[in-house]
């Protein structure tokens, strides 16, 4: 079964379909981690520790970024930022 599954996954990818996600919120005392998925009418929004990330519901695509002010973000925890060399281009960090 689980091949069956790797070879749908690989099949879809390669259709360019978007994945399917639930709406879920995660915390991790630990690591101090909040991790939140939201379904919207025209976004899906990943939020870490209060960063938000939009993906295009239909397409899966990246539509852009911002700060959840009612989350507990605190900017100097973030690394740092980088700008993307062009519109839904992955940042690559080393």
């Amino acid at each position: 079964m689980s091949i069956l599954r790797q070879w749908l996954g690989w099949l879809l990818n390669k259709l360019g379909l978007p994945g399917f996600v639930a709406d879920t919120d995660y915390r991790s005392q630990q690591l101090h981690a909040h991790v939140r998925v939201r379904r919207k009418q025209l976004f899906t929004i990943v939020s870490v520790n209060g960063l938000d990330v939009y993906f295009r519901r239909l397409t899966g695509r990246l539509d852009g970024v911002g700060l959840d002010p009612t989350d507990d973000y605190r900017p100097a925890r973030a690394r740092g930022s980088a700008r993307p060399r062009g519109r839904d281009a992955p940042v690559h960090r080393q």
